[in-house]
């Protein structure tokens, strides 16, 4: 609904300031009489440093499906109508319903991409929460909640908290991360691997615009000047016609009395914003525009958690791509075909539980552990996602072998599977006997065993569910050729004029390792040839260090390591 202000200023300074704190339907058009711009303090400034952006190189921003996949009872509960459109995420919530950010199996299972054991938020250096919102709630002031988990369960024990307030239409919420001991016995403290958003105590329709875990001694705030006393506004455009109540791109940043007010851009997503005002004259024109430069998004493609050759491709000389039904041979409780270059199965009696695939291994050329321990594979699960045993829950794929030395059976731990395709990638090495088996298994790490039997197991479901599988890979690390090898890296914000420095280091943490390159980036895949004369031998971690041109840093870790 259009406005025109036409009141004295006390009134009009009252209806404005409902709007802010309601459903942001007001904006008034220009006027003849209209104040000139605000004046913005800086023109760009850095963002602040994000969990997500930092972790997983992908922002909560619901441009994609893995910010927050849609699978209820795993990653949203007591939602429906979830949908993801144009970068909004949207859903119906019943009282307290909740979407899950982070979460871990807490050593109940092996952990393998977002999972919050990989994955977990220092508390040390992330101290907010923001998000745009919007909900359908009838009534103002009503509570919300951030949730976390130190254990990465839902368990009550594990669990910390804060409230906000929830109000009608979009808002920005920036939320310090400060427990409610009252309410929760877990402060936000040490490393937390659970993430919770409960947008509202009340059944409400939820959009989400985007969701920002930041570091607030990061980033820089704008002061925002207009020409006289009123109420200031941001925008992600220049045309006010499109500031509606449906549009999240646009909103209130305070009223000013007659001085600046400031724009908290830290809690904001990078990108340009333009800011104006609106007095009892009508509203000012635009400012002059003021971006949030994003920080370098570093990704190391090679090294790579999926390692190099791997043992089908090197010692069987064919790689179980499923081209072929000679890929895999005994298929206990399964019908198993090949079509379209993937493996396509459902489990059948007379256990439906224990379905599964040996893969066919090299004549008389056991599996050698200590070199082949990179797991990669693609697999597809229809359905809905359940973890119960009852038919139609089951989905947790699992592993087992058989020792050539020993006759002795092992199995590995659950791997939780979410439906449609999954890449799950491993490093068996990452873990102890106790993490890698079923808990009643005795057993051994995975590493200097010869395995004649690999087996996999894509889910336990009591009833009737398909998978597929479109390749597996256990391969050794990579290794340098002929004393060198090259290192593949982009920056996923690049910014012409950005520099790289790569170093190499004997583990992946701390950033202290040796400079070995430096490099302009390119847009796209960079390439840097690194030497062992300059590495030294052994295995070796690579970090990519990108400086931007208004010298902001990111560096990046590979996933996994290079033997030099």
């Amino acid at each position: 609904m259009t406005q025109v202000p036409n009141r004295a200023r006390t009134i009009l300074s009252l209806l404005l300031t409902a709007a802010m704190l309601a459903t942001l339907t007001v904006f008034a058009p220009p006027s003849s009489a209209a104040a000139s711009a605000p004046s913005v303090s800086q023109s760009q400034v850095d963002e602040s440093v994000d969990f997500a952006t930092t972790e997983f190189v992908d922002a909560w921003d619901f441009s994609s499906n893995s910010d927050v996949p849609n699978f209820a009872n795993l990653n949203h509960f007591k939602m429906t109508n979830v949908s993801r459109s144009q970068g909004v995420w949207k859903g119906t919530g019943e009282p307290f319903a909740f979407i899950r950010l982070l979460q871990s199996w807490d050593n109940s299972g092996i952990p393998w991409g977002r999972d919050g054991a990989l994955h977990e938020i220092d508390t040390a250096t992330y101290d907010r929460i923001s998000f745009r919102m919007k909900t359908s709630l009838d009534q103002p002031r009503t509570g919300g909640r951030v949730v976390w988990y130190d254990c990465g369960q839902l368990r009550a024990e594990c669990q910390g908290g804060t409230k906000f307030v929830s109000e009608p239409g979009w808002h920005t919420y920036d939320v310090p991360l400060v427990n409610d001991s009252g309410e929760y016995p877990v402060a936000w403290a040490g490393m937390i691997r659970g993430l919770s958003l409960i947008p509202s105590r009340m059944g409400t329709d939820v959009e989400l615009d985007w969701i920002r875990l930041y570091d607030s001694d990061t980033g820089t705030a704008v002061n925002v000047t207009p020409a006289t006393a009123g109420d200031v506004f941001w925008d992600r455009d220049t045309d006010p016609t499109n500031n509606t109540a449906t549009n999240p791109n646009w909103g209130p940043v305070a009223t000013s009395t007659g001085g600046s007010v400031t724009f908290n851009a830290k809690a904001y997503p990078p990108g340009i914003y333009h800011f104006y005002s609106v007095d009892a004259a009508g509203r000012s024109s635009y400012s002059s525009p003021v971006k949030i430069d994003a920080r370098p998004r570093v990704v190391v493609i090679d090294p790579d958690i999926g390692g190099g050759a791997s043992y089908a491709k090197k010692v069987r000389r064919d790689p179980w791509d499923f081209k072929q039904a000679t890929d895999y041979n005994i298929t206990p409780n399964a019908s198993v075909s090949v079509a379209g270059g993937k493996a396509v199965g459902i489990n059948t009696a007379p256990d439906l539980t224990d379905s599964g695939m040996y893969l066919t291994l090299a004549d008389g050329k056991p599996i050698n552990t200590t070199q082949f321990h990179r797991l990669t594979m693609k697999v597809f699960l229809a359905g809905q996602f359940d973890l119960s045993a009852n038919p139609g829950g089951g989905m947790n794929a699992r592993l087992a072998w058989h020792r050539a030395d020993t006759g002795q059976y092992l199995t590995s731990d659950d791997i939780v599977v979410a439906p449609g395709w999954n890449l799950i990638q491993i490093d068996l090495t990452d873990f102890t006997a106790a993490e890698l088996l079923e808990p009643y298994a005795a057993g051994f790490k995975w590493k200097g065993l010869l395995i004649d039997q690999f087996r996999i197991d894509l889910h336990e479901d009591a009833g009737v569910r398909q998978f597929k599988v479109d390749y597996v890979h256990l391969s050794r690390d990579d290794r340098a050729a002929k004393r060198k090898f090259t290192v593949k890296f982009r920056d996923k914000a690049h910014e012409a004029g950005s520099t790289a420095r790569i170093f190499v280091d004997n583990d992946n943490q701390g950033f202290d390792g040796k400079l070995v390159a430096e490099q302009p980036v390119e847009r796209g895949k960079n390439t840097a040839v690194i030497n062992r004369a300059d590495t030294g031998r052994g295995k070796k971690w690579v970090y990519v260090e990108i400086t931007d041109p208004s010298g902001t840093v990111t560096r990046a870790y590979s996933t996994g390591p290079v033997k030099m």
